[in-house]
């Protein structure tokens, strides 16, 4: 741990390394000290580095039947198949939702299947299968019905005598409760009486299982012949990178596995709509699973938060240029009016969070709040508090909330078990993020409920330490580092980017960009030039330091990325935080 804290007033720690395992590592495979040492903080052991460096796409794809109900799933869906029926689609709104949608749209089409896709309302209807959607199934004569990324805890509408004669299959990856809907099927890793060592997929990732298991019954079955060909799943691996990705899942080995094969079929530009959104944002470059996450991400949740829940679903399954054209310039217009109406709910929302700064999480709330917006402000206080975040908008005496949490605390268990206990409507979700639904009346109910619960934890888990993986120097800063950095991708949830120190670097002269980034450019001792980019950080401690102490030394925390310049690469250190030196 550093003695003093930093100019953004963060305390600073270098993790943990076995140095001994590291040097290992990196002889054995012939890797730098550095790409050793990174592989060890993540738990990459000496069998492992070769895999993970190098995966090999069909040597890491589970088992589709390691999952309860995948059989009996895949059997009555066959008949459908066969049969000609038609097929109904209820999936969520959000980008999970949109992907494992268009996956199984794509599949069913392939067999000419007739499908029928509805999507929730998320302003007025809010989550999962609904009694609008299931009587327009009902009317529409459909017998099977899928629920993608939803329904683990529909008891309600799934169980209702009105739609016993639909077989209904949920696909998804919330946490259940100790019980089930009454209905068909349940293909989930999270439900209550699962085994598989699958949890960290994401709802995309348990269809494109499905899917996989459902070819290879109809392979051995003899469904393909001469005038039947097999369906290309591979084709579709850009759909299961895009939902792994923005729902911020574990990056376990099959979920890294998909997303680098994914980010494969993403460069090849086949999907029309992907393609059109990563184009229409100056993306410049090959597409990264950052770029996913930040950039076409938003995008394509800003129709449901702001506007139309249907259009990303819309654009995930069309092969229309004009219509594919014609939404992603909405959907781009869209998330600059989500921005907006974000802006002015989070400073409401920071200014109660501010006077709970005692307390292990953070319960902010409001009358009208846009309810599409409410994740995102629950993820910014948690990046900025690092505790535990609930946002709710109130409606007179009904209240709709989102919720995030830390890693080290399972948020969905919570609401869950509030639920339970009464205190809410309704409400679940996984470890990291949940929603909930909630009665005016019973807020105070819950806020003491929050405080057992989270009296629990330890202090220590909130303390806003910034953790960095290694210490360099300048003249480690090369393309060398820049290579081994690009081995460790994709980054994301279990994968961090690697966060650096740069040690003793003095300013040779800044600028200032829009009024709100500063642009460093830096010289060592040995006459290395190298720049930098502060993020938002112009009028703060940080910013100001770095325009007016041009003659002292600082050391940078950081991540390290490529920068092109006139067509040349070169290092670039992007600053979250600094502390001088001298």
């Amino acid at each position: 741990m550093y003695p003093h804290k930093s100019l953004l007033n963060n305390k600073w720690k270098i993790k943990n390394c076995d140095e001994r395992k590291s040097l290992m590592i990196s002889q054995r495979h012939n890797l730098s000290l550095i790409l050793g040492k990174l592989l060890t903080l993540r738990n990459i052991k000496d069998e492992q580095v070769q895999n993970f460096l190098n995966p090999i796409f069909k040597n890491n794809i589970p088992n589709p039947f390691e999952l309860k109900d995948m059989d009996k799933s895949i059997n009555r869906t066959i008949k459908n198949i066969i049969n000609k029926k038609k097929i109904g689609i209820i999936a969520d709104y959000d980008v999970d939702g949109s992907t494992s949608a268009a996956l199984l749209h794509n599949f069913f089409s392939f067999f000419k299947c007739s499908i029928s896709l509805k999507i929730p309302d998320r302003l007025n209807e809010g989550y999962g299968p609904n009694k609008r959607i299931m009587d327009e199934f009902a009317e529409e004569k459909i017998n099977l019905v899928f629920s993608l990324d939803c329904g683990t805890t529909s008891f309600e509408i799934l169980d209702h005598p009105n739609y016993k004669e639909i077989d209904v299959i949920i696909i998804d990856h919330h946490i259940s409760e100790n019980k089930l809907p009454n209905i068909y099927s349940i293909i989930n890793p999270n439900r209550f009486d699962e085994n598989s060592k699958l949890k960290d997929l994401a709802a995309v990732g348990v269809t494109f299982l499905f899917i996989m298991g459902l070819r290879k019954i109809l392979r051995e079955n003899n469904y393909f012949d001469a005038k039947k060909s097999e369906p290309n799943l591979l084709g579709n691996l850009d759909l299961v990178a895009l939902g792994t990705v923005c729902d911020v899942v574990n990056l376990s080995d099959y979920n890294r596995n998909f997303i680098i094969k994914g980010l494969e079929i993403i460069k090849k530009r086949t999907h029309k709509g992907i393609s059109q959104i990563i184009d229409n944002s100056n993306i410049n470059h090959s597409p990264t699973a950052t770029d996913l996450s930040f950039i076409v991400g938003p995008q394509l949740n800003a129709a449901s938060r702001v506007d139309d829940s249907s259009l990303s679903h819309k654009l995930l399954i069309s092969n229309n240029l004009i219509e594919i054209e014609t939404i992603t310039k909405k959907i781009f217009l869209l998330n600059e009016k989500r921005k907006l109406i974000e802006s002015n709910i989070y400073d409401q929302a920071l200014e109660q969070a501010k006077k709970q700064i005692s307390k292990k999480f953070l319960l902010v709330y409001g009358l009208g709040w846009h309810k599409g917006i409410l994740g995102i402000i629950a993820s910014r206080l948690v990046e900025k508090f690092n505790k535990p975040a609930i946002v709710i908008s109130f409606d007179q005496n009904i209240g709709i909330g989102s919720a995030r949490s830390i890693k080290q605390i399972d948020l969905g268990n919570i609401v869950l078990l509030a639920k339970q206990e009464g205190l809410l409507l309704s409400g679940g979700g996984h470890k990291m993020a949940a929603g909930l639904k909630i009665q005016k009346n019973l807020l105070d109910k819950f806020y003491q409920y929050l405080l057992q619960s989270f009296g629990q934890f330890s202090e220590s888990l909130f303390q806003k330490i910034n953790l960095y993986d290694v210490k360099l120097s300048v003249d480690e800063i090369n393309l060398d580092l820049l290579e081994n950095l690009e081995n460790l991708e994709p980054f994301g949830n279990g994968n961090e980017e690697p966060k650096f120190i740069v040690q003793g670097l003095k300013i040779n002269h800044c600028k200032v960009l829009k009024e709100k980034h500063v642009l460093i450019f830096f010289r060592s001792d040995f006459g290395i030039d190298i720049k930098g980019i502060s993020f938002n950080s112009f009028g703060t401690n940080l910013g100001e330091n770095l325009i007016n102490n041009k003659s002292s030394k600082f050391d940078f925390g950081c991540s390290i990325k490529k920068d092109y310049f006139n067509g040349v690469l070169k290092p670039q250190l992007i600053i979250e935080d600094a502390m001088l030196v001298n």
